[in-house]
């Protein structure tokens, strides 16, 4: 995968980090960060903006699942009182914790974005607990600041 990768050159890589970041937002319940420590050749700044923007573009997809789903869960909750005890107090975590506490879960190196993000869009009470942009800017700083983390970790 890594010669893969290299030979697509500079830009073929960034593109791939890219897209692999929409995936792993969107359905993919892998890590972003595996594509990181290749190409160590580009600074680290512009892989940690690729990477967010990746996130803030499947951000994007995950925000619209989870509102047009949501009403359909609040139904269901409605009609069985213990999904209702299970899920009103999770959705009151993601309206107490909001865009800020998405951004700090999905900051977290390793983490699987895809669970964080569906957590939070479809516990989030109609698109009403956290608005669109501030779950779209929430994915794509917890991006970046993902990356600096990890690669800091990695000891580069």
């Amino acid at each position: 995968m890594q010669l893969g990768v290299e030979s697509a050159g500079a830009f073929g890589y960034l593109f791939a980090v890219f897209l692999y970041a929409i995936a792993a937002t969107v359905f993919l319940p892998i890590p972003v960060e595996l594509l990181l420590p290749l190409y160590p050749g580009i600074d680290t700044a512009i892989k940690a903006v690729v990477l967010g923007l990746g996130k803030a573009a499947g951000a994007i997809v995950v925000f619209y699942v989870g509102k047009k789903v949501n009403p359909y869960i609040e139904r269901w909750m409605g009609r069985h009182d213990l999904a209702a005890k299970i899920l009103k107090p999770l959705e009151g975590f993601v309206r107490r914790t909001g865009w800020i506490g998405l951004t700090v879960l999905l900051a977290i190196p390793l983490m699987s974005d895809t669970a964080v993000n569906y957590f939070y869009s479809l516990l989030n009470e109609e698109g009403n607990a956290i608005g669109r942009w501030w779950f779209v800017l929430a994915n794509f700083i917890g991006g970046i600041v993902r990356a600096y983390i990890f690669l800091w970790l990695l000891g580069g």
